[in-house]
């Protein structure tokens, strides 16, 4: 049933075979949202403010998306690990019913909030015409989105990871290709600017969505006869997982509207400039959240197929690579963050603010990627409420209170530091937490 048994074989090979393809696909996702800030910023600093106020909010909409996509894909491997055919394809269904009609209802709640939310974040009067340009596109093509994230989900829970990687891969050059044609009017098209990065990524998402869909038809991991058959059963044992998942991934955008809101009191160009810095950030990490997406599928298959050796050995695989890849990730935005930053704005104020969290934030990123390590397992076990418990902890009681303390003595470096303590002793936390709860389950 499963196109890739992660129960069998070394661990080393089953995780790669995940993450290589996840891994091209999330980088070049990446890469032309780091690519599409760079031409956001020849329209300008008050652009690149308007579109990084709206990342709080499209982050919202995504972190719903993955909470069901996490409590999917927990739900679905551990199937898998049992061997239940029927119960993945049903779960599977139900899933993306449950999204598609829940991001429809969020997307228009969205789109009739825009001013009196971005009032609230701090934007000022004159970047609410450039947001509501950007978001009155992106609201109605969420679903297509999450729809998506969903069933690349799916796939990736039946170990599945090369053909989410394949789309996602040519759905980004398609966009990155979009993205100068319709921000800038190339070829005789009309110049729309945020309105054209808006619909580039919308035309991709519709294209990616049909092709996911297709496979996952043809791969028969989905049903369409009797779709609503125990649907409310399904969403239960779905949401049980993806409630607490969905509040975990809820709690960075509503941390980052909180941080976003202390930024713009500095001013445009901090928020700008914070903007570009974690678009360069993303790429440098893109391996972790890479790594995170294929711990999970890993975790469940063997912990549903009773192999809890294979779980102890992946996840020391994947610390390992993390603390690795965090340094060597970081060198270079430390090194060169002020020039890469130029390249996306040339506001002296902008990359002055991009460098420095560039020359703070990286040190903590390999046990950042422990964090996501431990987290990510944490679901794939069914326990969602620590992973949970240490989202909230990470931002409300150490990050925000940190970030505001600092703020008011050192202005904005202190944000950045604020950032960068708190990756670091929450990734140890969370490394000390899970061992221990695994080590509890697996004696019990």
């Amino acid at each position: 049933m499963s196109q890739n048994n992660l129960t069998q074989g070394p661990v080393t090979t089953a995780l790669f075979k995940l993450t290589a393809p996840m891994m091209m696909g999330v980088s070049s996702s990446i890469l032309v949202q780091a690519l599409e800030i760079g031409f956001i910023g020849q329209l300008g600093t008050e652009a690149v403010a308007a579109v990084t106020f709206t990342f709080p909010i499209t982050m919202i909409l995504s972190s719903i998306a993955l909470g069901i996509g996490i409590g999917t894909s927990s739900v679905i491997a551990r199937s898998v690990g049992a061997g239940d055919k029927g119960d993945v394809q049903q779960l599977g269904t139900h899933s993306l019913i449950l999204v598609s009609s829940l991001m429809v209802v969020l997307g228009f709640v969205g789109w009739a909030t825009i001013d009196p939310v971005f009032k609230a974040l701090g934007a000022p009067d004159q970047s609410l015409g450039l947001i509501r340009s950007y978001l009155n596109i992106y609201y109605p093509g969420a679903v297509l989105f999450t729809t998506t994230m969903i069933t690349s989900s799916i796939m990736r829970a039946n170990g599945n990871a090369n053909v989410p990687g394949v789309v996602m891969t040519v759905g980004a050059l398609l966009n990155l290709a979009l993205d100068p044609i319709l921000i800038f009017g190339w070829f005789g098209f009309p110049r729309m600017e945020l309105a054209g990065a808006a619909t580039a990524m919308t035309v991709t998402r519709v294209i990616t969505t049909v092709v996911l869909l297709f496979y996952v038809l043809r791969a028969d991991l989905i049903v369409l006869q009797a779709a609503w058959n125990r649907f409310a059963e399904s969403t239960r044992r779905i949401m049980t997982i993806g409630i607490p998942a969905m509040a975990t991934q809820l709690i960075g955008p509503v941390s980052a509207a909180i941080i976003t809101r202390l930024l713009a009191n500095s001013g445009e160009a901090v928020v700008a400039g914070f903007g570009v810095a974690i678009r360069i950030e993303s790429v440098a990490v893109m391996l972790l959240f890479a790594l995170s997406g294929s711990i999970g599928p890993f975790v469940g298959q063997n912990w549903g197929a009773r192999r809890p050796d294979r779980v102890h050995d992946g996840l020391k695989v994947t610390y390992l690579v993390c603390l690795a890849w965090g340094l060597l990730a970081a060198l270079p935005m430390i090194l060169f963050g002020e020039t890469i930053a130029r390249w996306v704005d040339v506001n002296p104020e902008v990359v002055s603010v991009a460098s420095i969290y560039l020359a703070i934030v990286p040190w903590s990123y390999g046990l950042w990627g422990v964090l996501m390590m431990a987290s990510a397992s944490f679901n794939a076990l069914g326990r969602p409420i620590p992973s949970t418990v240490l989202s909230f902890t990470r931002m409300f009681i150490v990050y925000v209170p940190i970030a505001m303390l600092l703020n008011e003595a050192m202005s904005y470096k202190g944000v950045f530091i604020a950032s960068a303590l708190t990756n670091a002793l929450m990734g140890a936390v969370a490394y000390l937490w899970f061992r221990r709860s695994f080590e509890a389950s697996h004696n019990a």
